[in-house]
């Protein structure tokens, strides 16, 4: 009876709260304070030198709680300013900081009586004075403050993202996709474009793998999504691939190409077109007479290598039950292996999720069986045309 009680009003409340909490933040944006806000982490100057101020006065009452109330106020409290200005302030501002900052010790010093100011609380506060410098300088570069520019590169990763969305049904077609980015990170090197054209019964995927892992890896990739996804659709299928290499390649990388394969596929009839770029070869299962594998996709040069370079398609038809796989390295990839053997592995543990097709998500069960915990990233593709028992 009471944990039912308890149940019913969790249920209440917890809805009710959720809603109190939003209209208040909704009302602090709205409000003076929020309009601040929002100028000051947009790099507004006026905005700025208001924060210095109301940091500076922040550590002239740190500096007199500490002096009153040595036994309950440290004087690495002096701390506190710091790091804040290190998110908010310009570093020039930041410079500034460290002025009252540093008169606030001395004046602890002097008269903190009878602790003065030790040595590990005097190094904590100059630890803080350099990681706040070091932040404002990052976030000056950017010319955003706060977690302005966290949010923009989250934007910009979810755009990415919604690139390579993939309809959810499509006559008797199915498609699946899974992404793990290197180590769970939300930023990968991978990324996935489709463009769907009904008037010309053309639906194009390619899924692109930047070189390198990491940072820089994810930061090419948002670059080359964005100049990719305007080509993708306003060429032909035969023409994306040259023209996408041909971009890279005027870009001058150095050491830096992408591996890419294009699927150009007619929903209608299920006849499809690979065009390969360095990317290991699109796998085509044969539901009928007991099922088979078949690796499509002669292969051109990675992207960026040679200007001018033509990649020739690989022609088929996706019959009904029959399956199309799309991957990156990562899936297959193991440093001592050859790769034949890491693409023998995948087709294996791949075959009976499409024949039986008894998984909701055979993309993401894929890719835990075969690549749950590798140092890259992996991208896989499912392109299915149902069939009888599918």
């Amino acid at each position: 009876m009471v944990s039912g009680l308890a149940r019913v009003s969790a249920e209440v409340l917890v809805p009710a709260v959720t809603t109190v909490a939003r209209q208040l933040a909704g009302a602090l944006r709205r409000g003076p304070y929020g309009r601040w806000l929002s100028r000051l982490l947009d790099g507004d100057p006026q905005a700025e030198w208001l924060a210095l101020v109301l940091l500076t006065i922040s550590s002239a009452l740190l500096t007199l709680l500490a002096i009153a109330a040595p036994n309950d106020c440290p004087p690495s409290a002096l701390s506190l300013p710091l790091l804040v200005g290190g998110f908010l302030l310009h570093i020039r501002l930041q410079a500034m900081l460290l002025v009252p900052v540093g008169l606030g010790l001395l004046a602890q010093r002097l008269l903190r009586v009878p602790l003065g100011v030790r040595l590990g609380s005097a190094l904590m506060v100059a630890l803080a004075a350099v990681i706040g410098l070091l932040m404002s300088r990052h976030r000056s570069r950017l010319g955003l403050r706060g977690t302005r520019g966290d949010t923009m590169l989250l934007e910009l990763a979810e755009r990415t993202r919604d690139l390579g969305r993939l309809p959810d049904r499509l006559l008797d077609w199915r498609f699946h996709r899974a992404l793990s980015p290197v180590s769970g990170a939300f930023f990968a090197g991978d990324f996935l474009l489709t463009s769907q054209r009904p008037d010309r019964d053309l639906l194009e995927v390619v899924l692109v793998d930047v070189s390198g892992k990491g940072s820089r890896a994810a930061a090419r990739s948002m670059h080359l999504s964005g100049a990719f996804a305007m080509l993708l659709g306003s060429v032909p299928p035969e023409a994306f691939l040259p023209r996408a290499n041909d971009y890279l390649a005027a870009g001058d990388w150095e050491d830096e190409f992408a591996t890419a394969v294009h699927l150009a596929l007619s929903p209608s009839t299920g006849r499809y077109r690979l065009f390969n770029a360095g990317h290991p070869p699109a796998a085509h299962y044969h539901r009928a007479n007991g099922g088979r594998w078949e690796l499509r996709g002669e292969s051109g040069p990675a992207l960026g290598i040679f200007a001018g370079t033509r990649y020739p398609p690989t022609a088929g038809r996706l019959a009904y039950g029959d399956s199309l796989l799309l991957y990156s390295d990562g899936l297959v990839e193991v440093p001592g292996e050859d790769i034949d053997q890491g693409i023998g592995r995948l087709l294996e543990a791949a075959t009976p999720l499409l024949r039986y097709g008894g998984a909701a998500d055979p993309a993401a069960e894929l890719l835990q069986t075969v690549a749950r915990n590798v140092a890259d990233d992996r991208t896989v593709v499912i392109v299915r045309r149902l069939g009888a028992g599918s």
